[in-house]
């Protein structure tokens, strides 16, 4: 039934006197507040009462149907009733062709004048619902005619989503510790048991190395009583000076033997002058010469200790 025969005879047949449309109007007025989904006209696009939104329509318009030229309403989302702002509504011609268009305000409210009376659809669209197009609505002249409009949220097919990562390899695979620790040549520490061992000098983390001594003897005054411990490495019953790498780059030059005198306080091998223990995460030694990878050169034969810093 088109929308003028089912108001017509919704209005006839329901025995509505005018002393009584006011109270029935302030009665369907607090329905449609308590409902957030009922409004003076005609519903469409969702499944709210239509009788009592169409008895509406006709009793506050002030003119029939068939007399309505401006043709307004409401857009709510169908389901939580909150005005759908900036839809797109339109008039159609019988043969489709848009005929008068504008847009909801920010309250989803719309009005729409029909260039001429006649039959016409009337089509909604707002990206992120699924369209609707209504009717055939017969347009009058000189009234008003009042729609309410729900419009149901459409889902949004998105294309696949696919991720690529590249692995990234930590600092210990990148520099070959792990591949060095895992044959096995040399003593090799990491950066939890270093910490667990060395509260603030990396070299307490060297104590009961084969081959590796620590040298904590110092003066009481003069330059070397401020110096830190020195590391050593113990060959064919004499000592010599380690070279020392942190971070790929040497440090501090080795030696056939530890220097004496002036000399020492420059020519030392002192880890502790480059690093603390919470700043190290792994350490290699290498006491003999002939285990010492072919990239780290023991400079004066004695051996390397590699230190590698969590620094990226």
């Amino acid at each position: 039934m088109g929308a003028v025969g089912f108001v017509g005879e919704l209005i006839s047949d329901s025995g509505i006197s005018s002393q009584s449309k006011k109270s029935n109007e302030a009665e369907l007025r607090e329905y449609w507040s308590k409902a957030g989904a009922r409004a003076s006209g005609r519903l469409i696009g969702a499944r709210w009462p239509a009788a009592l939104v169409l008895a509406l329509c006709a009793w506050t318009s002030g003119a029939s149907i068939s007399q309505a030229q401006v043709i307004r309403g409401t857009i709510r989302d169908a389901r939580t009733s909150e005005p759908v702002m900036l839809a797109y509504v339109g008039l159609l011609a019988p043969g489709r062709e848009l005929v008068v268009a504008g847009l909801a305000d920010r309250y989803g409210s719309f009005s729409l004048h029909a260039p001429a009376a006649g039959s016409y659809f009337l089509y909604v669209a707002r990206m992120g619902y699924k369209s609707v197009i209504d009717g055939l609505f017969q347009v009058g002249e000189d009234g008003v005619f009042e729609l309410q409009v729900g419009l149901t949220p459409a889902a949004i097919d998105l294309e696949d989503l696919v991720v690529e990562a590249e692995e990234r390899m930590s600092k210990l695979e990148l520099v070959g510790f792990l591949e060095r620790a895992a044959i096995g040549r040399g003593t090799f520490l990491i950066g939890k048991d270093i910490q667990a061992v060395a509260l603030d000098k990396i070299t307490d983390a060297f104590r009961n190395i084969a081959g590796l001594e620590i040298v904590t003897t110092k003066p009481f005054v003069g330059p070397e009583a401020v110096r830190n411990p020195e590391i050593r490495m113990r060959r064919g019953g004499g000592e010599c000076s380690p070279t020392l790498y942190v971070d790929g780059a040497i440090m501090a030059l080795g030696s056939q033997r530890p220097e004496s005198g002036p000399d020492r306080i420059q020519r030392g091998v002192r880890p502790d002058d480059f690093v603390t223990p919470a700043s190290v995460e792994a350490v290699e030694i290498y006491v003999r010469p002939s285990e010492t990878p072919i990239q780290y050169e023991a400079i004066g034969r004695c051996g390397v200790v590699l230190i590698w810093t969590y620094v990226r």
